[in-house]
């Protein structure tokens, strides 16, 4: 049973349907509604593909996307898709109410975004090859309040394909992207990577794209666009330029397939110029700006305890240890009275420093966990077996799981003596940030030639 807030400053319309938040009142969670329109209710082999998919993903959580509970029927003609709640805004807000406010997208605030988008949506493709997102757009990313990129409403791929409609339909009614495949259109990772190409044109120009723009204004756009660095426009770099045409399929026979691809060349443009780092302080300071007047235009917030979900609920932990007191000494009962007289010296100091060390092992020991200003830092490759270098410091190989001090690191990854992928990263306390990345494959180490054979004198 669901209860929907009566909140109208959080309800948002699209082509997929009504937006709103309401309570579950089988656990009293706030949970995110989107009732969908009428035409997708009526598509009977759209809501069976649909609901098979969200019933998959109810089982699954991850951090970068918001977990889909399930689908509601509270009318024969009705249809609710319920997620966690994600505080925050959606992308498309942010991008309309910065432009609206004639602010620039800093290129900092580009590139922090996609450094979260692009691991996230190439782990998606790895681990279901024959499905895809499909509905990847500034409409359906979570910012949060932290500066923290959500994908939500992930599990309509195989349902967008039974509504056999035209690339520029679904763009026109549902700002889908993809890519016609013959005669009909099928959600492909082609599709995939391509969406995230019009996610980082609509950054770059600071923006969202308006409908006449896609497909056919592409080409015209991105040439016009512009970089801007700490409030000063340049033009677009060559490498930047040269990835967002091969993310947004402007030319076929250069055009990314997958989205690993479209990461992995995103890698090579922030290596290509020192400029592209990752600025997390003016991307924060970019969602806490547009976000308040955003909020101060819908009004106050209604007045309600708001519990927090898996998607924004902290992974961070603070040992508590328990010692003796050095003040106190055991007491040891039964046993024969003895004269008193004052513990020597030495011996009172040996207990100090065992107790110090107690301490010290207690508080440095590895929990399972991480500790306070640390956060957690997930790499995987392919081919696995790669070798994790971090600033400096050699951590194992790929698949490897590891915590990391809150900050800006570098991350190596490679493969025999092939070159390595060099990523910089920034980790936040109590977050998992995953890093999936592809590696070219050794080549063969050639054979040792036999030694020269010394030349004898005659």
């Amino acid at each position: 049973m669901l209860q929907v807030a009566n909140d109208p400053g959080e309800l948002t319309v699209d082509g997929f349907g009504v937006r709103t938040t309401g309570i579950d009142s089988e656990h009293g969670d706030r949970v995110d509604l989107l009732e969908l329109a009428p035409e997708l209710v009526e598509n009977a082999a759209f809501v069976s593909a649909l609901a098979e998919r969200v019933a998959r993903f109810a089982a699954v959580r991850h951090t970068s996307y918001v977990h889909l509970r399930r689908i509601d029927r509270p009318a024969p003609d009705r249809l609710n898709l319920v997620s966690d709640h994600a505080a925050g805004w959606r992308l498309s807000e942010l991008l309309a109410a910065s432009h609206a406010a004639g602010l620039t997208v800093d290129i900092t605030i580009l590139i922090g975004l996609l450094r979260q988008l692009l691991p996230a949506v190439a782990l998606y493709s790895r681990h279901n090859r024959d499905v895809t997102i499909g509905s990847i757009g500034i409409e359906r990313l979570i910012v949060t309040p932290q500066a923290r990129l959500v994908i939500a409403e992930h599990a309509f791929g195989p349902a967008l394909e039974k509504l056999n409609g035209d690339p520029d339909r679904l763009w026109r009614d549902y700002r889908v992207v993809m890519p016609a495949a013959g005669a009909s259109t099928r959600s492909n990772q082609r599709g995939d990577a391509m969406a995230v190409g019009t996610v980082a044109l609509s950054l770059l120009l600071g923006r969202p794209l308006e409908g006449d723009e896609y497909p056919s204004g592409l080409r015209s756009l991105l040439d016009g666009a512009q970089e801007w660095h700490g409030g000063s426009a340049r033009p677009v770099s060559l490498f930047l330029s040269s990835w967002l045409a091969r993310a947004l399929q402007l030319d076929a026979a250069k055009s990314f397939q997958t989205p690993a691809e479209v990461q992995l060349g995103f890698e090579s443009v922030l290596a290509s110029d020192r400029a592209y780092v990752t600025l997390s302080k003016t991307l924060e300071e970019w969602v806490t700006k547009v976000g308040g007047m955003i909020d101060a235009e819908r009004g106050p917030a209604p007045s309600q305890e708001s519990k927090s979900t898996p998607n924004e609920s902290s992974i961070e932990a603070t040992a508590t240890v328990s010692v003796p007191s050095l003040e106190t000494t055991p007491v040891v009962e039964d046993l024969p009275a003895a004269p008193a007289r004052k513990m020597p010296l030495v011996a009172m100091a040996a207990m100090i420093v065992a107790l110090l060390g107690l301490v010290g092992w207690l508080w440095t020991r590895d929990t399972g966990v991480p500790k306070a200003g640390e956060g957690e830092l997930v790499v995987e490759s392919r081919p696995s077996a790669g070798r994790v270098t971090v600033d400096g410091k050699d951590r194992g190989v790929t698949p490897l799981t590891l915590r990391l001090s809150s900050g800006a690191h570098v991350l190596e990854v490679r493969i025999g003596a092939a070159e390595p992928r060099v990523i910089p990263l920034m980790i936040k306390t109590g977050i998992q940030t995953a890093q999936y990345i592809e590696l070219p494959e050794a080549a063969p180490e050639p054979a040792p030639k036999p030694p020269a054979e010394k030349a004898r004198k005659r």
